[in-house]
């Protein structure tokens, strides 16, 4: 397993299709910041990633402070922090909130499928979410620019892209054109599961889309893991992040000396091997406070912790809180 699928499968990344659309020109929506429309999708959610999925047409997308985006057939636009963004196309007169087409309040039974506009050139979108746990989304999409870009015409390597972006498409048109439930039906057994993964699937190609596109002064967790020898290493580290490791193992999963390796992480992800190992193991500790009711001596243990003592310390070093106060809280 690479570095980057079993990062993503560690940290439960979920995926859903939000809406569906059919705009014609001219039309400008605004998305509200993620953070406003994630307590209404996710409960436990404080932030999500958006992206929209052009189908057919054209549009461009506005956000502040960047230069006007022109989308076609086929690109996908991701905002990794969940920015607000005006999209639009032609010449509307006036910006109006998406909020304000939604047949009800969100989460919705299956995703709507929102008509607007002047009549004029049409425009189809898929647009989608995903969430992972508080915890680990500084870490991974920190560092991610506030807006990604993936357009299907990059030869071989749009191919890939080409196929998640038709396989959701297909699978939504599906949902439409059938008053019967099927597997794609997002209502269905198993349905809502289907289109996850899909928009999951849609995501980590444009993640391997930007890791392919880094320039070789980029830093950050993309960039780690794409590097030949510190990115074996944290290959190593996800695949049993419980294991004592040590730097020097580290440096031979990396085929680097360990100064070497300790300043190339460092340069790359800012904290050395040991703090990276110790921050990401009190992560999932916090995961698994959440998600079960193994005891807090339990969570210890296994998160590598002699006594329960000095992982309550560690945790709440690291978390703000103890860990029995943290599993009681709020998300």
């Amino acid at each position: 397993m690479d570095a980057l699928s079993g990062v993503l499968r560690a940290v439960r990344l979920t995926g859903a299709v939000f809406f569906q659309a059919d705009f014609t020109a001219p039309w400008a929506l605004e998305s509200p910041e993620s953070s406003m429309l994630a307590q209404a999708l996710l409960p436990d959610a404080r932030q999500v990633v958006l992206f929209h999925l052009v189908r057919g047409g054209r549009c461009w997308v506005d956000v502040p402070g960047q230069p006007r985006i022109e989308l076609g057939p086929g690109d996908v636009i991701v905002f990794p922090l969940g920015d607000r963004h005006v999209m639009g196309s032609g010449a509307a007169e006036a910006v109006t909130p998406v909020t304000a087409l939604f047949p009800g309040p969100p989460p919705f039974v299956r995703p709507p499928r929102l008509a607007y506009g002047g009549g004029g050139a049409a425009t189809g979108l898929v647009c989608g979410y995903l969430y992972l746990e508080r915890v680990f989304f500084s870490p991974l999409f920190g560092t991610l620019p506030r807006v990604l870009v993936a357009r299907p015409d990059d030869g071989a390597a749009g191919a890939m892209l080409r196929s998640s972006a038709g396989i959701l498409a297909a699978a939504l048109e599906g949902c439409e054109t059938t008053s019967d439930a099927t597997p794609l039906d997002p209502s269905a057994p198993g349905g809502a599961e289907v289109l996850a993964r899909l928009t999951e699937l849609l995501f980590v190609e444009v993640l391997r889309r930007h890791m392919a596109k880094l320039a070789p002064e980029e830093v950050g967790f993309f960039a780690a893991i794409r590097d030949p020898g510190v990115g074996r290493a944290l290959e190593a580290f996800h695949r049993e992040p419980c294991r004592p490791w040590t730097v020097e193992q580290l440096a031979r999963q990396a085929a680097m000396s360990r100064s070497g390796f300790a300043a190339r992480f460092v340069e790359l992800l800012g904290e050395s091997p040991a703090q990276y190992t110790l921050r990401w193991r009190l992560r999932l500790a916090a995961q698994r406070l959440r998600e079960t009711t193994d005891s807090i001596a339990e969570v210890a243990t296994e998160s590598g912790y002699a006594s329960e003592a000095a992982f309550s310390r560690a945790f709440k070093r690291e978390h703000g809180l103890a860990p029995g106060r943290f599993r009681s809280g709020p998300p």
